[in-house]
């Protein structure tokens, strides 16, 4: 599985790790920490997007029309388009914005 990880904070360990060796004269790839903060930038990146986090909440013509609403994106739906989207329950995903109903 792919990690993710913050790149600028791995360079600033990496470099805190290196300084030592640096000043001692040693250098390549161990010494020099501008050459690993380089390899780090030239890894090609991941196109990440955080996830999104809602749950269904009530509205107003919940209890009369069976309407509840994305916490996310504010969208409402009808529970009964719900359901016949994903069945008895209702989706632990929003349709229209992705975000995951915790």
């Amino acid at each position: 599985m792919t990690k993710y990880i913050d790149a600028d904070n791995l360079i600033n360990e990496l470099s805190a790790a290196c300084m030592p060796i640096y000043k001692k004269g040693i250098t390549g790839i161990l010494g020099d920490n501008s050459s690993i903060a380089d390899i780090i930038n030239e890894q090609p990146t991941a196109d990440v997007q955080e996830a999104r986090h809602g749950k269904w909440e009530s509205t107003e013509l919940m209890y009369e029309n069976g309407c509840t609403r994305c916490s996310e994106c504010k969208t409402e739906y009808y529970a009964s388009d719900l359901e016949e989207i994903c069945g008895d329950t209702f989706p632990i995903y929003c349709p229209l914005c992705g975000a995951r109903m915790d």
